[in-house]
Order: structure tokens, then sequence, then C-alpha cells
């Protein structure tokens, strides 16, 4: 049971960092001027599938820690972690559902959407450090 959280966070997280190449193909085509193709509708499937695993690894995760030892406070830094990364998912998920439905010549909506993705994928970064103590200490 407890292998299941991390494996599913590192699984997205990786795939965050996929979704994010293929976003910053955007980037370059509206802020630099560059010729590059955007492939969209790979970018909002599978930035929809992180967000969710993202925020079912975070349940899961919650679920397994109370499960094993009682609580997660012990974690508090990779909790403290979560709780960040926790409303920039929600962003994610609803600006670019925003841009999926109304598609229409954007800047600044694209922008704050990959601002906020970028800040939320180093914050992945810093979860899969603290993470890897936790396996480390606790796990193995």
């Amino acid at each position: 049971m407890l292998w299941i959280h991390p494996v599913l966070q590192l699984w997205a997280t990786l795939m965050a960092f996929y979704v994010l190449f293929l976003g910053l193909q955007r980037f370059r085509v509206l802020h630099l001027n560059h010729k590059a193709k955007f492939e969209w509708r790979k970018h909002v499937f599978w930035g929809r599938i992180v967000i969710i695993v993202w925020l079912a690894g975070l349940v899961l995760g919650r679920f397994a820690t109370h499960n094993q030892w009682g609580e997660g406070g012990i974690f508090l830094s990779h909790v403290q972690g979560a709780m960040f990364m926790t409303p920039l998912m929600i962003i994610a998920y609803f600006t670019g559902s925003i841009m999926d439905r109304q598609k229409k010549k954007r800047k600044w909506l694209p922008a704050l959407h990959g601002l906020n993705n970028l800040v939320m994928s180093g914050l992945a970064l810093y979860q899969f450090y603290t993470g890897y103590f936790i396996i480390q200490n606790f796990i193995l």
C-alpha cells in the first residue's frame, strides 16, 4: 500500500515534464515569435491526467500515512509541499479548461497558466526530494 503513492507521483511528475515541454512550444510561438508546433490535444489530455493523478496521489498518500503511522505530521516538509501544490493544481486545471473550452488568441492567460505550472513542477521536484528521504528512512 505504501508504494502506490510514490510510484503514482513519480509517474505523474515525469509526465508533467513532458506536458511542460509541450507547453514550452506554445510559449515559444506566442512570446518569442519562433516557429514551433504546439501539440494542443496531447498537452490538454496529458495535463489533465497529470493533475488528476497528482490529486489522487495526494489523497492516497494521506490515507497510506494515516493507515500506517496514524498521522502524517512526521513528514511535515512533504505535507507542506503538497499543500502548496494543491491550489496550483486547481489553478492549472481551471485555466487550462478555460483555454480549452474557449479557444481564442490570448497572451496573458497562457502565460499565467505556464508560470503556475512551472512553479508547480518545481514543487514536484521538491516533493521528489523529500519523498526520497521518507522512502529511505521509513519504508525501506
